[in-house]
């Protein structure tokens, strides 16, 4: 890895490498917050230790370590069945849209997770969201399969602006649930513009995902165009998913519409995510990536 990669920096993987025993994204199967879990009558493989976090079960401290050497660890185990780090980047034409586009950022976001779910010994796979429906890898495991994941993220490109319906957030999140298996840590990238302007699609969307025992985690991309639109006067605006046009007089009141046409939109999904205890952070494309996963990786909502 090179400091020019358009996904990761040395730099970058070298900061997360620093934080990840830090990070809660680990895969909690067992009501217990931890990996550990066994099918009747076999037990568990022991695998490694990673650093004590708090709400970790303390019957899993290892006390011959913490008796030689005063660290608070805890003892990994292999499951036979184990959950994964599932990242699923929407991939719609909206998406390619802003400076820098915010598939830009959402890719980069998906390479983070998943080199960290990977270094940490988790299952990761990858789904891309588009008109064509839900495109779900094979699971991957250990670190040196990150590159298998950051390739497949860079042949990830975003939809054409076309007539085609594509799939609402409800289908895909569902094709998406139902492919996946047992549940595990569930993260959704997107900007959450769904079609029909719908601002409740995504939190209904986020709650399903979540009565279904997956662990959600939502980032919501802006470009600063989406934020701050610098357009005035008149204007043709062009649909990014449709393709369809629509002639606009983009005036003080035109702008102030749009401001609270995107607030509710954002207190939809923050409201959404805090009534199914999912987490939520909101992004700029042209954010770093590690902060982003960093407040991510809390639970809470931004």
């Amino acid at each position: 890895m090179n400091e020019d990669d358009p996904l990761l920096t040395a730099a970058e993987l070298a900061e997360l490498d620093r934080l990840r025993r830090h990070l809660a994204l680990r895969t909690a199967t067992d009501g217990q917050g931890s990996r550990m879990s066994r099918r009747r009558g076999q037990s568990p493989e022991f695998v490694d230790h990673r650093q004590y976090a708090p709400g970790d079960d303390l019957r899993r401290l290892d006390w011959n370590v913490l008796a030689r050497s005063e660290q608070t660890v805890i003892k990994r185990y292999r499951a036979e069945e184990e959950a994964a780090v599932r990242i699923a980047v929407d991939a719609s034409a909206s998406m390619g849209t802003g400076e820098p586009a915010k598939l830009d950022l959402a890719r980069r976001i998906a390479a983070a997770i998943g080199y960290v779910a990977l270094a940490e010994g988790e299952r990761a796979q990858l789904a891309t969201i588009s008109v064509r429906g839900v495109d779900l890898s094979v699971p991957k495991r250990g670190k040196g399969q990150w590159g298998a994941i950051r390739d497949r993220l860079l042949r990830v490109d975003a939809d054409d602006a076309t007539a085609d319906a594509a799939l609402s957030p409800e289908s895909s999140v569902a094709e998406l649930l139902k492919r996946a298996g047992r549940p595990g840590i569930l993260v959704l990238i997107s900007d959450a513009l769904a079609p029909n302007g719908d601002i409740e699609a995504w939190p209904r969307a986020i709650a399903r995902a979540r009565s279904s025992g997956h662990d959600v985690r939502f980032v919501q991309i802006l470009s600063p165009e989406d934020i701050d639109p610098p357009w005035e006067g008149d204007l043709e605006l062009v649909d990014a998913e449709s393709g369809g046009t629509v002639d606009v007089t983009f005036d003080a009141r035109a702008r102030e519409a749009y401001a609270r046409r995107l607030e509710a939109l954002v207190t939809s999904l923050r409201e959404g995510c805090r009534r199914a205890k999912a987490a939520y952070a909101r992004a700029r494309s042209d954010e770093a990536v590690v902060p982003v996963v960093r407040r991510l990786s809390g639970g809470g909502i931004d």
